[in-house]
């Protein structure tokens, strides 16, 4: 029996019983979270989310009503350690116990698994480190429950998508612990549209729990009476339409947990990610920008836009190369205009070639922009296919400020460390959209004094070239005549 999206609530309510935080039996009605992500799941999801907003549970239920429906089910449960398996298994113990006779014929039932031997269907929960997947295994419906506290998160959802075929099901869920693990590295994927995951983020103000009533005595004996938002407090109820029950609830939790409130109970898809390190470039500023991220428009040849181009307005365009390999760095763009707006951004694996014409179109676009291509590596064969582009950067020492015969960006330790300052300086005028360039500056951090990123930084690079170039150019230099014969 195939269920629908559309039955499966009305058959959790009727079917399955949940203890609620008030440690009541009640019928399994899903909440909005719950409802939004069984409607849209997919077959491959990748969840960010705040605390106990019931993703789990919904997975769990989910999965048990298809073992009791579907013959030949097997569901598997990943979990990060013992604890939380034993939690999650107890779930669905629950869900059977409280079922309504006729209840489903069980077999093997333990800590770790459940088998309907009628329907020749198993749910087995295990925790990250003692889980093994041979190459004969086959799993219709997994979920890596907290896949961000796994040791060897690479090596598990490896081994889990080999096990899933690609009409199983596959979710994978996390509160947000770091940069420097699998999840952030799949999430980062996802939502940048790079991977076959659908990315959802649930922030903890879609959990109707999250209030505190006025004069409630779990509030923070100021905050019980009427309320005056501080600035942040203003720009998320200006956002996102928070009550002041909400706000409440916030402060109250900010005092209980400080700066891990962000991570436990992320507001933004890129802030609540803890940095290791010094960051770079100011994350207050940063955060403020992930706030007012939005994807931007498509745009024929591939790059996405939020600031259309104005006419006469003189734009800049800094460029980083890639060989385009699966598996490498990006080839990535950025359209900066006179006021330092991101308008438009580019970042793909494109090779050399195919990379000069997108950024080619992109410069015709925005006035004939000027074009700054950073010349190391592959950067050389770029340029090369850009030979009939009526402005290109020339470089200049930053000396004597004197222009030179050589074509586009060096990097070299000077210039490197000029454009990082070029961009932190300038940062407070910046304007972006784009949550990939956030992301990445967020990622800058200085290691031993060294600022070294925590992940890809290609689109940060060119942001960071055009101001750079900005700053020394100015803002009203245009055309400047086709650059023929060039001298490396």
């Amino acid at each position: 029996m195939d269920i629908t999206s559309v039955e499966r609530p009305v058959l959790m309510e009727k079917l399955l019983k949940i203890d609620n935080k008030h440690r009541q039996v009640v019928p399994f009605t899903p909440n909005n979270v719950q409802l939004e992500l069984l409607h849209k799941k997919g077959k491959r999801g990748i969840i960010l989310k705040a605390r106990q907003l019931g993703i789990s549970s919904l997975i769990l239920a989910d999965m048990f009503l298809e073992c009791i429906t579907v013959p030949n089910t097997t569901c598997v449960v990943v979990s990060h350690e013992q604890h939380a398996t034993e939690r999650l298994l107890a779930r669905v113990h629950f869900f059977y116990e409280n079922f309504p006779d006729p209840k489903p014929t069980i077999g093997h039932a333990s800590a770790y698994e459940i088998t309907f031997p009628i329907m020749h269907s198993t749910i087995y929960i295990g925790t990250a480190r003692s889980m093994t997947f041979g190459r004969g295994d086959r799993i219709d419906r997994a979920h890596l429950s907290e896949l961000s506290q796994y040791e060897d998160g690479e090596r598990i959802l490896n081994a889990v998508e080999e096990a899933v075929p690609l009409d199983g099901e596959l979710l994978i869920e996390s509160t947000p612990a770091g940069e420097n693990n699998t999840f952030y590295e799949q999430w980062v994927k996802a939502s940048e549209g790079k991977s076959g995951y659908k990315a959802f983020f649930f922030p903890w103000w879609m959990g109707k729990d999250f209030a505190i009533p006025e004069g409630n005595p779990l509030a923070l004996p100021p905050d019980r009476g009427k309320l005056r938002y501080a600035p942040d407090e203003e720009k998320l109820v200006k956002l996102h339409k928070l009550t002041p029950d909400q706000i409440r609830w916030r402060r109250r939790k900010i005092a209980d947990k400080g700066a891990l409130f962000y991570q436990e109970y992320p507001e933004d898809s890129i802030s609540c990610f803890l940095q290791s390190g010094e960051p770079v470039f100011d994350p207050n500023i940063l955060s403020d920008m992930a706030t007012l991220c939005y994807p931007g428009e498509w745009h024929s040849p591939g790059f996405y836009l939020w600031k259309e181009p104005i006419e006469k307005n003189h734009y800049v365009i800094g460029a980083d190369c890639s060989a385009g390999v699966e598996k490498g760095s990006y080839s990535a763009a950025a359209v900066l205009d006179e006021s330092y707006t991101v308008c438009a951004t580019f970042q793909a694996r494109a090779e050399p070639s195919q990379f000069a014409s997108i950024l080619a179109e992109m410069g015709k676009y925005y006035n004939n922009a000027m074009v700054v291509v950073e010349r190391n590596a592959q950067g050389y064969a770029v340029l090369a296919k850009l030979v009939d582009y009526p402005n290109i950067y020339r470089q200049r020492d930053y000396t004597t400020g004197r222009q030179t015969d050589r074509v586009g960006w060096w990097t070299s330790e000077q210039t490197k460390g000029y454009m990082i300052t070029s961009f932190r300086n300038t940062l407070p005028r910046v304007k972006t959209w784009d949550a990939n360039l956030v992301r990445q500056a967020r990622g800058y951090t200085y290691i031993k004094f060294k600022p070294i990123t925590q992940g890809f930084d290609d689109l940060l690079v060119a942001t960071m070239i055009a101001v750079a170039v900005k700053q020394v150019e100015g803002g009203s230099r245009g055309y400047i005549g086709s650059a023929q014969k060039w001298d490396w």
